[in-house]
């Protein structure tokens, strides 16, 4: 051995030593970043309990607390850290300091403290308005106040709409000059002004908005916070102004959290472990064998009414493909692996032996894909599809998640490739009060995706739907070839379907 890696050795072995005997603790943040507990918020039931209004209500799950005023509904639930990117913002969760998830640190460790701190402290408010003329939430007056004394009030979105600190300002104090900093920035910005609540239009009978509110990351030591919502709007006098308030008061705790693994590629685990997904190339004709079960509002014989899905699937596809009008019964369920449910107009509904039917479908391999299309604000057909799948969720046991399908996921590329939703019909942007969701919603069981929920009314692209005037002229491809994605991605990933 060379008198230079003889010294080097042993330089080493001396350096080493000297850690272990009079720097252990120096040794261990080195070697071994800090074991840190981590936290998460759930609602506290004792304080909810001693506020006497049985109006406040928590999950079964003890993750979600809300108040049900029967013509309205307050749902809040805090957001941690692994959900939001592993769950919302997969893509953007994983480029260390330039991770784009506005709302986390992303996986950049920070060299000083040795792990990941919380950037914020985020809970989703879903509104539900039932029966109510119009309600309204203004998120800047919301205020946390926690067991030590500190109080926050919530982020605004942009800088020039806030009265107190906002988003916008955040991150351009954070911004350096690059053209990569520039891109980040907008990037942040771009899902800030998408998922982040703002007071603007109110939220109509029959509606439900849901978004995120922003308050500072809780101090270590927190043991419990009040998260206050201050001049809820109830009402709205003649000159379209806001004339009735509720204040309420919503408790949670802080306990120790076991966040889910993080799969390798940084993103929610919605595929099936067990499956090993087969791609088509773009340009090839795939095949399956698609038994396709149709729920919906519409009178129209079967046949009829899907012919374009059915032609299309002709023309582009080795696809078998039938279809069959159901009533979700368990009998008939057996004879299909796709459940399609497509609310146009008039009501649907739901009972609990459809609920069990569809659990018990999804068990066999079964996959659900819900649309949802209204010419009017009233969404009591979006509120009943929601229930159903919550309920049918519900059936289904442990395992499951409901989320935003992220940009990444398969069904986005097993076949056509979509790096962005196709458009909605435009009409359906026109109607007052109706907002139609810039993204699709998945649950998914046991690491699979069982079903897809959207507002956004493709069912109009996809049969014939709506009146002939919406859809003369109009090329529906990019639509369709979503739709085929989805199903392709339930057939390979179904473990029992038939």
């Amino acid at each position: 051995m060379s008198r230079i890696r003889l010294h080097t050795l042993t330089a080493i072995v001396v350096f080493l030593g000297w850690f272990s005997q009079g720097c252990d603790s120096v040794y261990h943040y080195v070697v071994y970043p800090p074991l840190r507990l981590e936290y998460m918020l759930v609602p506290d039931e004792q304080l909810t309990a001693r506020s006497g209004d049985s109006r406040f209500k928590i999950s079964a799950d003890k993750q979600t607390v809300s108040y049900d005023a029967k013509d309205y509904k307050i749902e809040i639930k805090y957001m941690t850290d692994s959900h939001l990117n592993m769950a919302e913002f997969p893509d953007q969760s994983q480029s260390g300091l330039y991770s784009t998830n506005p709302f986390t640190y992303g996986n950049w460790v920070d060299p000083d403290l040795g792990y990941i701190p919380n950037r914020f402290t985020v809970f989703k408010v879903t509104i539900f308005n039932y029966a109510a003329s119009k309600v309204n939430f203004d998120p800047e007056n919301s205020f946390v106040k926690t067991d030590k004394g500190e109080s926050y009030s919530a982020y605004g979105r942009e800088e020039k709409n806030s009265r107190n600190q906002s988003l916008e300002a955040y991150f351009k104090r954070k911004k350096g000059t690059s053209g990569i900093d520039d891109d980040v920035f907008e990037s942040r910005m771009g899902i800030v002004r998408r998922t982040v609540h703002y007071l603007g239009k109110p939220v109509f009978r029959g509606d439900v908005r849901d978004g995120l509110i922003v308050f500072e990351p809780l101090t270590d030591g927190v043991e419990q916070l009040k998260l206050t919502v201050k001049n809820f709007i109830l009402g709205y006098d003649e000159n379209n102004q806001p004339s009735e308030f509720t204040t309420l008061e919503f408790f949670f705790k802080r306990v120790e959290y076991t966040p889910p693994v993080q799969s390798l590629n940084g993103s929610a685990k919605h595929d099936s472990s067990n499956v090993v997904l087969k791609t088509f190339d773009a340009n090839a004709r795939p095949s399956a064998e698609l038994n396709i079960a149709v729920k919906t509002t519409n009178v129209m014989a079967i046949d009829e009414l899907m012919k374009p899905l059915a032609d299309y699937f002709g023309e582009h596809t080795d696809c078998k493909v039938t279809f069959t009008r159901s009533s979700l019964l368990d009998d008939e369920l057996k004879r299909s692996n796709i459940v399609l449910i497509l609310a146009d107009e008039g009501k649907i509904s739901f009972s609990e032996s459809n609920e069990t039917a569809a659990a018990n479908f999804i068990n066999r391999g079964g996959f659900i894909l819900i649309d949802e299309r209204s010419s009017s604000s009233n969404s009591e057909n979006w509120q009943a599809i929601s229930n159903f799948m919550d309920n049918v969720s519900a059936k289904l046991g442990d395992g499951v998640i409901n989320a935003r399908i992220p940009s990444d996921h398969k069904m986005y590329s097993i076949w056509k490739r979509f790096p962005e939703l196709p458009p909605v019909d435009e009409n359906l942007l026109s109607v007052q009060g109706r907002e139609v969701r810039p993204y699709l919603m998945g649950i998914s069981h046991k690491d699979r995706t069982i079903a897809i929920l959207s507002n956004r009314g493709y069912s109009i692209a996809w049969g014939e739907f709506g009146p002939v005037e919406l859809r003369q002229g109009k090329d529906f491809t990019r639509q369709r070839e979503l739709l085929a994605n989805i199903l392709l991605y339930a057939r390979e990933t179904g473990k029992n379907g038939k």
